[in-house]
């Protein structure tokens, strides 16, 4: 195996649409390849790491070398590996997180007076690699924080880990602060309490992965971004746990955060059921679809093949979606018939 560590220049802005598609299109292609890794992008200036075997990883950087939307594209680092840096993403991109600048001399990569010898990149994107292995879960928990949010940041970063690593049952503020590298008194002047914190962080880790993906749903279509959203969920499974452990335990309305949860998946809902309603007045879905009955269908489908997937080994989430999202979206285009199987006679019976 290699790994391949490059920096390249947009040639233009790439646009919220266009993120989407690369995110879809390219989880779907590395996943079917076996490579894994991350483009993370600041400003204008990207950086990109590829982890596969030694030909799928050169092909795919000559790919990159020959796309329009990159220029100056500079090797800083391809060395072979027993161990990937990303085993779980087929791919992540997100600007960059605000953690990152306690690399040392990461800035430099970018600096236009910087030194460009090899041995200067390879050192910094060796850094990145090494900070990347410290905090898996980095690329995913960024949100262009100001100076003053980075405590914030830091502590919901050790939240994730600690979610990831020990499960929704093991979290706790002294796994927190430990993951962190912060005291339980440091993190408490920053989250009132463990539910605050538990909160903060499910709603930075799921708009971390959602957020990008969102344009797909004006661009293509409500059940196009319901795909790209599972299969990228489907990389985490931890945050998969996460989100149904919070939502079951939201069930009951006198458990504390119970309010937020609920009104977090009741805005979900409302998303999906605007998106259906732009999609039948964008000719994408037909006129007889009732857009809050097919949020409620869709819906249905996308949180129980994640709960299948989670209670069994043998369900390939993006196939099943595929072919019940085909025959629900087949029977928008019927009218609705009240179904006659409620009465079928039961042998036996007089």
């Amino acid at each position: 195996m290699r790994s391949l560590v490059y920096t390249s220049t947009q040639t233009r802005p790439i646009t919220d649409s266009e993120l989407a598609q690369i995110l879809a299109v390219g989880r779907e292609k590395n996943t079917r390849l076996g490579v894994t890794g991350m483009l993370a992008h600041r400003d204008e200036n990207c950086i990109g790491i590829i982890e596969g075997e030694d030909d799928v990883v050169a092909e795919r950087f000559e790919q990159v070398r020959a796309d329009p939307r990159h220029t100056n594209v500079r090797v800083l680092l391809d060395e072979p590996i027993t161990e990937r840096s990303f085993p779980d993403w087929s791919m992540a991109f997100q600007t960059l997180d605000p953690l990152m600048r306690d690399v040392p001399g990461f800035r430099d990569l970018f600096s236009a007076g910087g030194p460009t010898d090899r041995d200067f990149g390879a050192s910094r994107a060796r850094a990145l690699l090494e900070w990347f292995r410290k905090h898996p879960l980095a690329p995913l928990t960024n949100q262009n924080a100001a100076d003053e949010e980075i405590p914030r940041t830091r502590a919901i970063n050790g939240a994730i880990a600690a979610i990831h690593d020990g499960g929704l049952t093991r979290f706790s503020l002294e796994a927190v602060a430990v993951r962190s590298g912060m005291r339980p008194a440091e993190i408490l002047e920053l989250f009132p309490s463990e539910h605050a914190l538990l909160a903060a962080t499910v709603m930075r880790w799921t708009s971390a992965v959602s957020a990008p993906l969102l344009p797909m749903a004006a661009e293509t279509g409500t059940v196009a971004f319901l795909r790209a959203l599972l299969a990228a969920h489907a990389e985490e499974p931890a945050l998969m746990r996460l989100i149904a452990g919070t939502l079951a335990s939201s069930a009951d309305p006198s458990t504390e955060g119970a309010d937020y949860y609920r009104s977090a998946y009741l805005q979900f809902r409302e998303t999906i059921r605007t998106a259906l309603q732009e999609d039948v007045r964008a000719g994408r879905e037909p006129a007889t679809m009732h857009p809050v009955r097919g949020a409620q269908q869709l819906l249905a489908l996308y949180d129980g093949i994640r709960l299948q997937a989670l209670l069994t080994s043998d369900t390939d989430v993006v196939d099943a979606f595929d072919r019940a999202a085909a025959r629900i979206r087949r029977g928008w285009s019927e009218q609705y018939e009240q179904p006659s199987y409620w009465d079928i006679p039961i042998a036996g019976a007089q």
